[in-house]
C-alpha cells in the first residue's frame, strides 16, 4: 500500500464527488476523481491506487459491470456505494470488499475504507502461507493451491481474510464476533454470510470442497478438511 493511501472516487454527480474528495483529503487520503468508467481505467493505467469507491448509479453505464471488472483483477480494494440495499449483495458477489448505502455517515465511510485497507495490508505482510493437508493459502497473493492441481483459486481480500482465519483454526467452531473483529461490520451483518457463501461456492466449483466450511448454528462457522472416504462433520453439506 502507498504511504498515503490513494483512493479513486467514481461518481458522476460532480458536486457530490467534490464533496467526498474534500472530506477524504481532510482524513489524510490521496484522492482522485473519475466521472465515468473510462476515466477510472485511465487513472488506473497511469498509476497505483489502493482503493476504488464506486457509485453504482453512473447514468448510462452499469456500475455493476465495472464492479465485476475490478473485482476480477484483485489489484485494488473496492467499496461500492448504492442507494438500493438490494444492490449490496450483488456487489459483494461481483468481488467488492464492502459497501455503503446512501445516505451514509462520513465517519462510517472512513471506517469502512480503513478496514478494507487494513485487510489488504495484512494480506501482504501477514503469514505468507497457511497449510492444511494438501492445501496452501497464499495470503499475499490471496489464492489457494492444492497439491496435484495445476491452477490457483483466487479470492478477494475479504474472502482471503475469512478463509485464513478458519484455516488457522481447523475443526474449531469460530464465533462470528471473532471472524468480524476489527472489521467495519457487526457480527450480524449479512455481508459476512455473503462472503462465506461465495468462498464455499468457489471451493465447490474448483473441486476443492474437501475444505468443508459449515455454518454452526448460534456460533458462526467451522472449516474441516474432509478427504476422500470421509464424511463431513454432523453429516452436513459443505
Amino acid at each position: 500500500m502507498n504511504e498515503i493511501p490513494r483512493i479513486i472516487i467514481v461518481e458522476d454527480d460532480v458536486p457530490l464527488a467534490q464533496s467526498l474528495l474534500r472530506l477524504l483529503v481532510g482524513d489524510g487520503f490521496d484522492v482522485a476523481l473519475a466521472f465515468s468508467g473510462a476515466e477510472l481505467r485511465r487513472l488506473l493505467d497511469r498509476g497505483d491506487a489502493d482503493l476504488v469507491l464506486l457509485d453504482l448509479n453512473l447514468g448510462v453505464e452499469d456500475g455493476m459491470d465495472i464492479a465485476g471488472e475490478l473485482g476480477g483483477t484483485r489489484s485494488v480494494g473496492l467499496i461500492i456505494v448504492t442507494g438500493r440495499k438490494s444492490d449490496c449483495v450483488s456487489g459483494l458477489e461481483a468481488g467488492a470488499d464492502d459497501y455503503v448505502t446512501k445516505p451514509f455517515d462520513h465517519q462510517e465511510l472512513c471506517a469502512r475504507i480503513r478496514a478494507v485497507l487494513r485487510r489488504r495490508e495484512r494480506g501482504r505482510d501477514g503469514l505468507a502461507v497457511l497449510a492444511l493437508g494438501p492445501y496452501r493459502l497464499h495470503t499475499a497473493r490471496r489464492c489457494l493451491s492444492r497439491e496435484g492441481y495445476p491452477f490457483l483459486l483466487e479470492f478477494t481480500a475479504r474472502e482471503s481474510s475469512l478463509l485464513a482465519y478458519l484455516m488457522a483454526r481447523p475443526a474449531e467452531s469460530v464465533h462470528r464476533a471473532d471472524l468480524t473483529r476489527n472489521e467495519s461490520w457487526t457480527p450480524d451483518d449479512r455481508a459476512t454470510d455473503v462472503h462465506m457463501s461465495h468462498i464455499r461456492r468457489k471451493l465447490q466449483d474448483a473441486g476443492m470442497a474437501e475444505l468443508c466450511i459449515q455454518p454452526v448454528r448460534g456460533i458462526g462457522y467451522r472449516l474441516t478438511l474432509v478427504l476422500a472416504g470421509q464424511t463431513a462433520p454432523d453429516g452436513g453439506e459443505c
